[in-house]
């Protein structure tokens, strides 16, 4: 899967008229809740290679980027975490 990703910096006083702006039926708020990690030596960072542990609303997501850390998409691949109910990913 490849992923285009798009981050914006919105000032404070405009939050208010981005979110009436996208605020469309269709439209879902979903909560992230996200761990990176990496060896002591950053090894995956020189790779060019991120692995990451996502909290997706109620789902834990495992997923392992790779290829340019400046470019617009990347290769992504996602697994789902099956967590035993009571019981966080460490």
């Amino acid at each position: 899967m490849t992923e285009i990703e798009l981050k914006l910096q919105v000032p404070a006083e405009a939050l208010a008229a981005v979110e009436r702006a996208v605020a469309t039926p269709a439209a879902v708020r979903t909560r992230l809740q996200a761990v990176y990690f990496d060896t002591p030596d950053r090894r995956l960072a020189a790779a060019g290679i991120a692995l990451r542990l996502r909290k997706e609303g109620r789902h834990w997501v495992q997923t392992l980027k790779a290829g340019p850390a400046h470019g617009m998409a990347r290769g992504e691949h996602n697994v789902p975490l099956v967590v035993p109910a009571g019981q966080v990913p460490q």
